[in-house]
């Protein structure tokens, strides 16, 4: 099941921060954007459950990040 999630402006600036810290980059918010959609789902629906803000979602943003970029 594909569910299209609108991100606000609080979830760009939550992932902004974790990018910044994991990739040393400023994204914008169309790479924010480009990131958001390349997520596995298990840690898209933390986001969605949880919200961007929270620390397991960003943890694992985070990593993600890390290990895939």
């Amino acid at each position: 099941m594909i569910v299209n999630i609108q991100l606000e402006q609080e979830d760009f600036n939550a992932m902004h921060d974790v990018i910044f810290e994991a990739l040393d980059i400023k994204p914008t918010k169309a790479q924010i954007h480009v990131i958001w959609e390349e997520l596995p789902e298990d840690i898209r629906g933390l986001a969605i459950q949880w919200g961007t803000s929270d620390t397991v979602f960003r943890d694992n943003l985070y990593e993600y990040l890390k290990n895939n970029k």
